[in-house]
């Protein structure tokens, strides 16, 4: 679909909730969007906004005002109340994104809406469905490293770090196409259970879900452990990925009815 320079697709980027140090050193409660995700909606012509701490109540009319949703990475985790388990000592929890996303995950599916999650937003999604989590892969041991070094920079935390295997004729084989592919991996937690209505996409050689997608086909809705956002300029996996969520956004928007003069 061609871009209409009058009308551009509004993607909702969740907001997080995190305790930083201000400017004195203090601790203080901050929203957060994530910088890479918001500039590679940017990029892709797409228009990211966000609304933090939406009552369940309004939360439909502010998804009527947008045409995608992204849920991008956090350094907090899913309350495991959720999935009907206690938490882990020292676990860090954001019950004001829960609060948010779990409800919109639903909603969204039921109204079309494209969805596209990332990370701990692919956590967010087979949640919200009734699917549960390990909440510590480091304690499961196993052959995989998931999780980054603390050490490294930013750049090397983001690089490839270990292959997915694409399911045999699945649709992410036919969007990547390929069967194999190598991802990033900055995540100490992952599905356990999937969940209802949710179908896996793609493996880490452990057997990890890296890859999810709704079972119905017409509904852009996909949850990837990776990040396709960072480095999809050289990446051509990533590249692919994200453009089919810019084009489903464009679709919606094309649904939309132009408000009146």
């Amino acid at each position: 679909m061609s871009p209409d320079p009058a009308r551009v697709p509004c993607v909702w980027v969740v907001a997080s909730h995190r305790t930083l140090g201000n400017e004195h050193g203090h601790p203080q409660r901050y929203t957060v969007m994530d910088e890479v995700g918001t500039r590679t909606l940017l990029n892709l012509g797409l228009q990211p906004v966000c609304w933090p701490r939406v009552p369940a109540g309004r939360l439909g009319l502010v998804l009527d005002q947008v045409q995608g949703v992204l849920l991008g990475g956090s350094a907090t985790n899913v309350h495991p109340r959720h999935y009907g388990e206690e938490p882990l000592p020292g676990a860090e929890h954001d019950e004001a994104r829960d609060a948010v996303v779990l409800p919109l995950v639903r909603l969204a599916l039921e109204r079309g809406v494209p969805l596209i999650a990332f990370c701990r937003g692919a956590q967010d999604v087979n949640v919200a469905l009734g699917g549960s989590l390990h909440q510590s892969l480091q304690a499961l041991g196993g052959p995989v490293v998931h999780w980054e070094d603390p050490h490294e920079p930013l750049d090397a935390q983001y690089r490839e770090r270990h292959v997915v295997d694409c399911v045999p004729g699945g649709l992410l084989e036919q969007l990547a196409g390929c069967s194999r592919f190598a991802v990033s991996s900055l995540h100490s937690q992952g599905i356990r259970r999937l969940a209802p209505g949710l179908v896996a996409e793609a493996h880490a050689p452990d057997g990890l879900v890296e890859a999810a997608r709704w079972h119905d086909p017409a509904q852009f809705c996909w949850a990837f452990q990776f990040h396709p956002e960072w480095g999809h300029q050289a990446h051509p996996r990533y590249a692919r990925i994200m453009d089919a969520y810019v084009q489903a956004c464009w679709a919606r928007l094309g649904q939309a009815v132009p408000a009146a003069a």
